[in-house]
C-alpha cells in the first residue's frame, strides 16, 4: 500500500497490525534493501505482535528525493508510527544501516524514545567505522559495486546476476518482487546517496532504551574485529546484550528462514533489564533439529546445508 505525506510524496508500506495486536515493530530495511527482505522475519513474529514496514524515498515504489538525511527520516519514522501504530508499545528493529537509524532516531529525535520497549540494531552499521573506511580498499570496492550494479540495472543483466539473495531463499512471489527491486538503477542510485549521507551522520553515544545488538557469525572481512565492533555498540545503554547468530552472515540473518527465526524470537522475548555480554544461541527449531541429529558441524558447514 502506499502511505501519502503531508507534502504529496507517497512512501510504499507494508502494515499488518492484528486486532489483538498488545505491541508493534517498525522495521528499517539496510543499504540499497528493500522491505520485503523482512519477510521470513514478520512471518515468524507471534500472533499479537504487528509490524509497519516500508521503503525509505527513492525506493521501491516511493517517492525519490535529492536531499534526505537523518531529521528528513526522523519525521518519517515519526509520521509511520503515529499513523499506523497508534498507543501500541512500540519496538524498532533495524539491519544494517536501518539498525544505526532506529537507534538514531530513538537516541537523538526528542521524545522518540517515549512509548518505545525496545530497540534492535541487526548487525548494524557502526557510522564512526565507516567514515574511518573513507577512501580504503573497502570504500573503493563499496562505491565501484554500487556503480556496477547501476551499469547492470541499466542494461538489463541484474536478472542474471543478483546483487543479494543469489540462491532465492524467500517465498517465489517475494523472490520476483526483490529481483524486480535490485533491477532497478534508481535503487543504486539511492543507495549510493545513502552511503555517502551515512559517512556524515553523528556516532551515537547513549541510548535510554533496552537494546539488543543482533550479530552474524561470519563477516565479509575479519569475523572478530566486526564482532567487536557490534560489542562496542551494545555498550550504548545500561539495559542490553549482544546476541551472535551461529552459522549465519551478513545477509542470512533475514533472507534464511531458520536465522530469521531466530531473530523473530529474540525480537519477540523479553527485553534487557541489564546490561550483559554477548550470548550465541540458534532458534528453538534448529535446536530441536540440532538435538536430533547430534553434535553440529561447524558454522560454515551449517551455512552450506542450507544453501543446498
Amino acid at each position: 500500500m502506499m502511505h501519502e505525506r503531508p507534502d504529496g510524496t507517497l512512501i510504499e508500506v507494508d502494515v499488518h497490525i492484528p486486532p489483538n495486536a498488545r505491541r508493534a515493530v517498525l522495521f528499517d530495511n539496510g543499504l540499497g534493501m528493500p522491505h520485503e527482505y523482512w519477510d521470513w522475519i514478520c512471518d515468524a513474529l507471534p500472533a499479537d505482535m504487528g509490524y509497519v514496514r516500508f521503503n525509505r524515498p527513492g525506493y521501491g515504489l516511493s517517492t525519490p528525493t535529492r536531499q534526505y538525511g537523518l531529521e528528513r527520516h526522523f519525521a518519517l519514522l515519526q509520521e509511520l508510527r503515529e499513523t499506523y501504530t497508534a498507543d501500541l508499545p512500540l519496538v524498532l528493529a533495524g539491519h544494517s544501516l536501518g539498525g544505526y537509524l532506529v537507534g538514531a532516531y530513538a537516541s537523538l529525535h526528542p521524545g522518540a524514545a517515549e512509548g518505545v520497549t525496545a530497540v534492535y540494531m541487526i548487525d548494524a552499521t557502526d557510522v564512526a567505522h565507516l567514515r574511518a573506511s573513507r577512501r580504503s580498499e573497502l570504500d573503493r570496492w563499496s562505491t565501484q559495486s554500487m556503480l556496477m550494479e547501476r551499469v547492470y540495472a541499466v542494461a538489463g543483466l541484474s536478472a542474471f546476476r543478483p546483487a543479494h539473495n543469489r540462491h532465492k531463499t524467500y517465498r517465489p512471489e517475494i523472490n520476483r518482487s526483490h529481483a524486480a527491486f535490485l533491477a532497478h538503477a534508481r535503487s543504486w542510485v539511492t543507495a549510493f546517496q545513502e552511503y555517502r549521507d551515512a559517512m556524515t551522520y553523528p556516532e551515537l553515544t547513549v541510548l535510554d532504551c533496552p537494546l539488543t545488538v543482533v550479530t552474524a557469525e561470519s563477516n565479509h572481512g575479519d569475523n572478530a574485529a566486526h564482532h567487536a565492533v557490534q560489542a562496542k555498540l551494545a555498550t550504548l545503554s545500561k539495559r542490553s546484550r549482544h546476541h551472535i547468530v551461529d552459522g549465519s552472515d551478513h545477509e542470512s540473518l533475514l533472507s534464511i528462514q531458520a536465522h530469521a527465526a531466530q531473530v523473530a524470537e529474540v525480537i519477540a522475548g523479553e527485553p534487557p533489564t541489564e546490561q550483559s555480554g554477548s550470548e550465541r544461541g540458534q532458534s528453538a527449531k534448529v535446536r530441536r533439529k540440532s538435538a536430533e541429529d547430534g553434535p553440529a558441524a561447524g558454522g560454515a558447514e551449517n551455512r552450506e546445508k542450507e544453501l543446498a
